[in-house]
């Protein structure tokens, strides 16, 4: 396994067990996501607590990934039930109960010296994910 693939298990295992102190972003990181760009690690680390509220039993999956020095293309999936609320731009949507399923890519950067993440870009179906809620038609 590569250092870089390390890095982002590390990241992945920290999501999966609520340990953001573990979570192996760098303090200037950079997540950007559909719902736009979260710069330093306390807000990116915010952006990731919003969906772990909301599912509370919220687990990411990576499912295939390729490596290149310090950098990383990788697919998986996110699995959950929406238990809480979930914080968007346009308002909280409140807890619906439904378990959702989708497939997530992401591209990272990984500072390989100190073992940290340096940016992800985040891609995901939202609309198959608001579908899978019954916040739009299918």
């Amino acid at each position: 396994m590569t250092e870089a693939r390390t890095v982002i298990d590390r990241h992945v295992d920290a999501f999966n067990n609520r340990t953001p102190d573990a979570d192996p972003w760098a303090d200037d990181a950079e997540l950007v996501a559909p719902d736009g760009p979260f710069t330093g690690r306390d807000n990116v680390i915010a952006f990731l607590a919003a969906f772990q509220s909301a599912f509370g039993d919220a687990t990411l999956t990576i499912e295939s990934a390729v490596t290149d020095g310090g950098r990383a293309a990788v697919e998986g999936t996110f699995t959950g039930t929406h238990d809480g609320p979930l914080h968007t731009p346009s308002g909280p949507v409140t807890a619906t109960g439904k378990t959702v399923t989708f497939r997530w890519s992401a591209t990272y950067s990984v500072d390989l010296d100190a073992k940290l993440l340096r940016s992800e870009h985040l891609y995901f179906d939202r609309l198959d994910f608001l579908a899978q809620l019954g916040l739009v038609p299918s």
